[in-house]
């Protein structure tokens, strides 16, 4: 159907541009490059899951003397530490060995992981060095095994773009393709590793963004995703990641507490966040070799450790545990402590919430290499735990079948909290739905995760996402090019903008700044553009001399400057070769008749509407 409009008939000659230079993005190439991303991912992560058990077992089991409770099938509880003084030892040594490793052969891989993958797409063109993945993967696995709290999807995450970014130079794609690869490298690895390639493919596309999706990934991540699962459900079997009892939604009373849930675990992902970061750069200012950074930060947590196990390793057995209502909250000797009330069992909940978070700031934050999705759940399991008992207890009664409404609280505390502080809620939504195999709680579970993302707003525990595609300099060159190519500098310019004159005095142009509030002027000699003036100029003029400093004297005579016929794209591309933010616009090069400027902000607004103007259209016509 083709497209109509009295008003704006220029959009819809440019849509159809836009749309037919869009279909040669989405090429087939992606599909194959998919195929051998999910076959890499599967056996990736069968030999990640093996080795960081066996690193497991060594250090914790063995050296330590204790069993960290199992999530799936075996589920169960196994004696405290036997030797719960080596603990920190343990987790230092774990710290030191990953910290030397990374630092020495792979500094990108430090951290926890995602960040970096996301990094990889926006500002390093999709390139990833092929050392990255091995070492990640064993860094990893050093830091989780010997009891550093962190997780499997950072290191996965990474792993698996960077799969994607060796395929793609391998295969010589070009830049965009190989950022897509990236992506469904992204949505393969996790979606593998947790067994859940829907959630997985999804959180591929949607993690690069706070408000936005890399669509172009989805379909072949859903292939890669598929594959990797098959082939590590093949070895591991295809049961969901945690073996929780039975969920449900059945009763409407149930609604408030979800909607407080979402409330509670938007303030802790919130202080998850801000003690992550904060963590982070005490160590970045710490003044010793990076190196060692870790082994001070793992020590730390394992000091914690020796009190509460509960915040060592990933944590999954213990929601585990919570689902089926049991808590263990401490220790004396070989023996578990539970809560001899409710009060006392809500308080040591909270308390472990705030010490998982504590402790991975100080895994993670220091340099440590894991990642901070199977913390964030542990946090969001016990917020759901403790928020669950205490309105089961202070409104008896109310709730008709307390243990499976426990079992919900915690699974939607999970969800939601990472939800909120990831800006993935679909991609979560989905995932933890598939790990636990409660697709009966998505309706009160999409309530509690859409307040606690809307409470979180920009908080993000992935310091290197971007709001949206338009904000992304990978789509400066891809995406966005075909729009910005098309659009024209008189489409978006601003022609009302404070000049001077070339014969007025410094005093007179800082008046002007400061009236119109902008830092920049145009300086004119009657209507043609001779110069530009800052205000980091003025300033520098003693202010008994501005009176008689003529602008001629100040101003800055090279000019860089646009033209109303010149695209967008070739605008935009000259801002960022010399760093500027603004250009004034002139009708000619030979007349250099000042009529406006341009900023990197119209040129946003200008892009965003054409957008918009789209999806409106495809909206009407479907």
């Amino acid at each position: 159907m083709e497209l109509r409009s009295p008003d704006d008939t220029w959009i819809h000659k440019l849509a159809r541009r836009i749309a037919k230079g869009l279909e040669t993005l989405y090429l087939k190439e992606l599909f194959i490059i998919a195929i051998v991303i999910g076959v890499i991912s599967g056996v990736a992560s069968i030999i990640f899951y093996e080795l960081l058990n066996f690193i497991m077992y060594i250090l914790l089991k063995v050296i330590v003397g204790f069993q960290v409770p199992e999530p799936g099938s075996e589920w169960g509880l196994s004696n405290p530490p036997l030797r719960p003084w080596i603990i920190p030892i343990v987790t230092m040594l774990g710290g030191l060995l990953s910290g030397v490793l990374v630092y020495s052969f792979a500094p990108e891989a430090e951290g926890h992981g995602t960040d970096a993958a996301i990094a990889v797409f926006h500002k390093h063109a999709g390139r990833s060095r092929a050392r990255v993945p091995l070492i990640k993967m064993i860094a990893s696995s050093i830091t989780i095994g010997s009891g550093g709290s962190a997780g499997r999807e950072g290191p996965m995450a990474q792993i698996g773009s960077g799969v994607g970014s060796i395929l793609a130079s391998l295969m010589k794609l070009d830049t965009y393709k190989r950022r897509i690869a990236t992506a469904i490298g992204i949505g393969a690895g996790i979606g593998t590793i947790f067994k859940a390639p829907l959630g997985g493919a999804i959180f591929g596309m949607e993690v690069l963004y706070k408000r936005d999706f890399e669509v172009e990934a989805l379909l072949p991540a859903f292939i890669a995703s598929t594959i990797g699962y098959t082939i590590f459900g093949l070895y591991d079997g295809f049961d969901h990641v945690f073996n929780i009892p039975e969920v449900a939604f059945n009763h409407p009373i149930e609604i408030p507490f979800y909607a407080l849930l979402g409330v509670v675990t938007a303030l802790i992902g919130i202080l998850y966040v801000k003690t992550f970061y904060g963590v982070k750069e005490l160590f970045d200012n710490i003044k010793i070799p990076n190196h060692f950074k870790p082994m001070i930060g793992c020590l730390f947590t394992g000091l914690i450790g020796i009190l509460f196990p509960h915040v060592l390793e990933m944590g999954y057995g213990w929601i585990t545990l919570f689902a089926h209502n049991q808590f263990p909250i401490a220790y004396l000797g070989d023996k578990w402590v539970f809560g001899e009330s409710w009060e006392i069992i809500v308080v040591a909940l909270l308390i472990m919430a705030l010490l998982k978070i504590l402790a991975t700031a100080l895994t993670i934050g220091s340099g440590g290499s894991g990642g901070v999705f199977a913390p964030g759940l542990c946090i969001g399991a016990m917020v759901g735990a403790a928020l669950g008992l205490l309105y089961i207890n202070l409104f008896p009664g109310v709730i008709p079948d307390e243990d499976v409404f426990l079992t919900s609280a915690i699974v939607i505390g999970m969800m939601s909290l990472f939800a909120g502080v990831s800006k993935a809620p679909i991609a979560v939504l989905i995932m933890i739905s598939e790990m636990t195999g409660s697709y009966e709680l998505i309706a009160p579970a999409m309530l509690s995760i859409a307040i606690s993302y809307l409470l979180t707003w920009n908080h993000s525990i992935y310091s290197e996402q971007v709001l949206d595609r338009a904000h992304s300099p990978a789509h400066l060159g891809e995406y966005h090019k075909v729009v910005l190519t098309e659009l024209k500098v008189k489409e978006a310019m601003r022609r009302r903008y404070p000049t001077i004159s070339v014969n007025s005095t410094a005093r007179e142009a800082l008046a002007i700044i400061v009236k119109e509030k902008v830092r920049e002027l145009m300086v004119t000699d009657g209507e043609k553009l001779v110069g530009t003036l800052r205000y980091e100029d003025l300033v520098r003029i003693p202010s008994e001399q501005q009176e008689k400093t003529p602008v001629s004297k100040i101003m800055h005579s090279r000019l860089l400057v646009t033209y109303p016929d010149a695209s967008l794209y070739s605008t935009i591309k000259e801002m960022i070769r010399h760093k500027k933010n603004l250009l004034p616009v002139v009708e000619s090069k030979q007349s250099m008749k000042f009529i406006g400027v341009i900023s990197k902000e119209d040129i946003i607004r200008a892009h965003d509407r054409i957008v918009h103007f789209l999806l409106e259209e495809e909206l009407s016509l479907s």
